[in-house]
């Protein structure tokens, strides 16, 4: 992921891993869902940000024992989706932080979208698999569903992130991976990484 958007994060992820949900539970106050399987938990104290990933011990196991990027498919789909979005909100969260910027929730569930919908196209290309156009979209957005116990507050930032990203995710299948060469596929995600929260939601609507 980081070689696509071009960062350079000094921190392994894997060094702020733990897959021990009663640990999990503890370092977020007691407030996590029992049926939680992954979570960026953050304690900001002064000018220090502590980071800490949750993944569900299954998840990680999973990946592990059957590895996505060597063979796709519905039976490690899930589990591949929910580590991409704990390691995409721990780059970017980690990255704009380098820069002293400010990130919302939304900002981060949105980038989250995106880096699901170009590393399973990514990980399709790579294993010689046609990527049938609309397939993609229709397993991350169109079938996408929302935890049970998120309050009203999060269940709308979830339900935006999910559709601003469709509508990005559409422009990017139908102006670059359909059509057009991978070096202006890294430029155009490259440049929208970068953009702050209401940049990126004027690109999202921009004029066709």
């Amino acid at each position: 992921m980081q070689d696509i958007y071009e960062i350079n994060i000094a921190h392994d992820v894997s060094d702020f891993l733990i897959t021990n949900r009663r640990l999990a539970n503890t370092l977020d106050g007691g407030g996590s869902s029992p049926h939680l399987k992954e979570k960026l938990l953050l304690l900001q104290e002064e000018n220090e940000l502590s980071l800490t990933l949750y993944l569900h011990n299954d998840v990680v196991k999973k990946m592990l024992e059957d590895d996505p990027v060597i063979h796709l498919h519905k039976g490690n789909l899930e589990e591949f989706c929910l580590a991409l979005e704990g390691v995409s909100h721990f780059l970017y969260l980690i990255w704009n932080a380098s820069y002293d910027r400010s990130v919302t929730m939304l900002e981060m569930e949105l980038q989250a979208e995106i880096d699901k919908f170009v590393m399973l196209a990514l990980c399709l290309e790579k294993q010689n698999r046609r990527m049938v156009p609309g397939y993609l979209r229709q397993v991350l957005f169109e079938s996408a569903g929302f935890r049970e116990d998120l309050n009203r507050t999060e269940r709308q930032r979830y339900r935006d992130a999910s559709n601003f990203a469709e509508k990005y995710c559409w422009r990017l299948e139908t102006n670059f991976l359909n059509n057009r060469g991978r070096q202006d596929l890294l430029q155009e995600l490259r440049q929208f990484y970068r953009f702050t929260q209401a940049d990126k939601l004027r690109w999202i609507n921009r004029p066709h």
